[in-house]
């Protein structure tokens, strides 16, 4: 299976769904991840984000989108398209889109025009830790059993020091919600995504 997912900026994809990559890598899946935009210490940042690739098992692949160009409309979709028109995903991941982030929120319309053919399914994640109160809320739909690989989520995330600089605390954070929706479905630790789409899963 090919699985492809999208992040705004470096750091965002560990954050997000580090375990699930790390899950989905272990089952033997291809795995592509691509960082759109790195809006400072670009050199340092891409190292970082190599180092996190590397502890989860995925492929990186930098757009170097620059961070004045980062809007919703057709030149993004063109990136995407190509990106998904060469690598044919069986399963996309992407932001979620009412998140507080305008970079993210661009991703994730990209996505769901650059995923209109309908030959795979898409999912979105939960908002980036920190992010800032929204007027809508995450509705999960599915929830994956990151139990195994909560602790390479961890350090992949713990990677990216340069944009965060209260890693600590950005850790308890992470654990606590992957804690709590392990809770809901009766899992140690857990990671939760909205279902736009579900195709061929036979």
């Amino acid at each position: 299976m090919r699985v492809l997912v999208f992040g705004a900026h470096p750091d965002d994809i560990e954050i997000g769904l580090g375990g699930t990559i790390a899950k989905h890598v272990d089952s033997g899946c291809d795995v592509q991840a691509v960082i759109v935009t790195i809006p400072y210490s670009v050199e340092e940042r891409k190292n970082e984000a190599s180092k996190a690739a590397k502890i989860l098992g995925c492929n990186l692949q930098f757009l170097d989108v620059k961070s004045s160009e980062m809007n919703f409309g057709r030149n993004l979709i063109n990136l995407f398209d190509k990106i998904i028109n060469d690598f044919k995903p069986d399963i996309v991941y992407t932001h979620w889109e009412e998140d507080s982030h305008q970079d993210h929120v661009a991703i994730a319309k990209a996505t769901l025009a650059s995923t209109r053919k309908n030959n795979c399914s898409l999912f979105m994640y939960e908002q980036t830790i920190p992010g800032g109160l929204v007027g809508k809320g995450f509705k999960p739909q599915m929830v994956i059993d990151i139990t195994k690989t909560i602790d390479r989520k961890l350090e992949s995330t713990s990677m990216h020091k340069t944009p965060i600089k209260n890693m600590d605390e950005l850790l308890k954070g992470l654990k606590g919600r992957a804690s709590y929706r392990g809770f809901q479905v009766g899992a140690e630790y857990a990671e939760a995504f909205e279902v736009v789409k579900l195709i061929n899963i036979y």
